[in-house]
C-alpha cells in the first residue's frame, strides 16, 4: 500500500478505453476518487454521450478512437476496458505505443492470447496489470487467513456460489463479444478457488456449462469441480437460474468448517484432544445406535470494517507504488494465465469457445 509520508506524490496520467458498466462506473470513479496517485486525463468510447459526460464530469480530453488515445504521449497508463473479445489486442497495442496497460477480465480469451500479451509486456518493459482486483475483497482475504492459520484443520472442500434468478439480454451473452457467465463473474469465482492451492498447480478440472436463461447464446449456469493430488477440492457454482440463492462459502475441515457471505463469515473450530480417545469397535452397536461424538463448538464470527477502502482502492494504490517505485505487480499475469488456462478447458470440455478476434 501507498506510504504518503515516504513517496512523492505525481499522479499517474490515465486514460480510460471503454466507459461502460466497468469503464464508467469502476475505473473512472475509483480514479477520480485517488487524485493524490491517478488523473483521468484521456477517455474513448463509441458513444459520445459517455465522453461528454466524462469530459464534463473530469475534465478530460475526448477521442474517437483507440488509436489516438493510446498514442497521446502525455498519457503514462491505458485502462482496457472494452468489450471482453478486443482486450488481448489493445493491451498489446497501447503497450507497444509506450503505455503501461490495466486489463479488465478476462485478461484474455485463450492461453494463446495471454501469452502474446505478457510476451508483449516483456518485450516492450511496460506494466501490464490484470484486473482481478477481488483478490483484494476483505472477504476472500479473511478466508484465506483462516484456512492458512491452520484453525479449521486440513481443508477437504472448499464450496463457492455465486447465485442470482435472472435472464441477461446485453453484448455480455454473445460468443462474437467473448461474452458468457464464466468469462465474467465466473473470471473472479474461479480465481478465488485458484488462489486457494499452491501457484505452481494446475487442477484437474470437471465443467459443465448450460444456457438457461440467457437471451444470448452464452452460458448463464456453470458448475465446475478442480482436485489436485494434496489439496482440497474446490466446487465452483455461478448460476443465473437459482430461485433460492446460498451462502457464497462452505469450507469443510478435520477440525471445524466455516459459511459465509462477503458481508458475514462464520466458522466454528473444535479440539480433538478435549474428547475422549477412540477405537475402532466390530461388536454390536451399544443401544442400536450410530457412535457419535458429542462435540462443544468454538464460534466466531466476522464483518468487514466500514471504513476500509474498497478493493479497487486497494488494487490501484498498490499498482501506483508498481508503476511510481518499480514493486513488483501484487498480481502477476503469470498468475492470471493459470486462471486463462483453466477457464479454456472449461469451455474446451463443454465443446465450447469464445470467439478469437480473428473469428469476427
Amino acid at each position: 500500500m501507498i506510504s504518503e509520508a515516504s513517496q512523492p506524490v505525481h499522479p499517474i496520467r490515465t486514460g480510460i478505453v471503454g466507459l461502460g458498466r466497468s469503464g464508467w462506473n469502476i475505473h473512472a470513479k475509483t480514479l477520480a476518487a485517488l487524485p493524490k496517485h491517478f488523473r483521468v486525463s484521456a477517455v474513448t468510447d463509441p458513444e459520445s454521450e459517455r465522453c461528454l459526460e466524462a469530459r464534463q464530469g473530469l475534465g478530460c480530453r475526448i477521442y474517437n478512437d483507440f488509436a489516438e488515445i493510446i498514442n497521446d504521449d502525455a498519457l503514462d497508463l491505458i485502462v482496457i476496458a472494452s468489450p471482453n473479445h478486443l482486450h488481448t489486442d489493445q493491451a498489446i497495442q497501447a503497450m507497444a505505443a509506450g503505455k503501461h496497460v490495466v486489463c479488465e477480465k478476462p485478461f484474455a480469451l485463450s492461453i494463446e492470447d495471454a501469452d502474446r500479451a505478457i510476451a508483449a509486456a516483456e518485450a516492450y518493459d511496460r506494466v501490464l496489470s490484470p484486473f482481478q482486483h477481488r483478490r483484494y475483497e476483505s472477504h476472500f482475504l479473511k478466508v484465506q487467513e483462516i484456512i492458512e492459520s491452520g484453525a479449521l484443520g486440513r481443508i477437504v472442500q472448499v464450496r463457492m456460489v455465486w447465485h442470482q434468478f435472472t435472464r441477461r439480454w446485453d453484448w455480455q451473452t454473445l460468443r462474437r463479444f467473448g461474452g458468457g457467465l464464466l468469462n465474467n463473474n465466473g473470471s473472479h469465482l474461479m480465481d478465488h478457488a485458484l488462489q486457494l492451492l499452491p501457484p505452481d498447480v494446475e487442477p484437474d478440472v470437471c465443467a459443465d456449462l448450460k444456457q438457461v436463461l440467457t437471451l444470448g447464446d452464452t452460458e448463464d449456469h456453470i458448475k465446475i469441480v478442480m482436485k489436485a493430488e494434496g489439496c482440497p477440492t474446490l466446487d465452483v457454482e455461478l448460476s443465473n437460474a437459482v430461485a433460492y440463492p446460498q451462502d457464497r462459502w462452505l469450507i469443510k475441515g478435520d477440525r471445524g468448517g466455516l459459511r459465509g457471505t462477503p458481508e458475514h463469515l462464520q466458522w466454528r473450530t473444535m479440539d480433538w484432544d478435549a474428547l475422549p480417545p477412540r477405537r475402532l469397535e466390530t461388536a454390536a452397536a451399544t443401544g442400536r445406535e450410530y457412535s457419535k461424538d458429542d462435540i462443544t463448538w468454538t464460534e466466531h464470527t466476522w464483518s468487514p470494517p466500514a471504513d476500509e477502502p474498497s478493493a479497487y482502492e486497494r488494487y490501484y494504490q498498490d499498482l501506483y507504488t508498481t508503476i511510481r517505485t518499480g514493486q513488483p505487480l501484487a498480481i502477476q499475469p503469470q498468475s492470471v494465465r493459470r486462471l486463462i488456462r483453466v477457464l479454456e478447458r472449461c469451455y474446451e470440455q463443454c465443446d465450447v469457445m469464445p470467439a478469437s478476434p480473428t473469428s469476427l
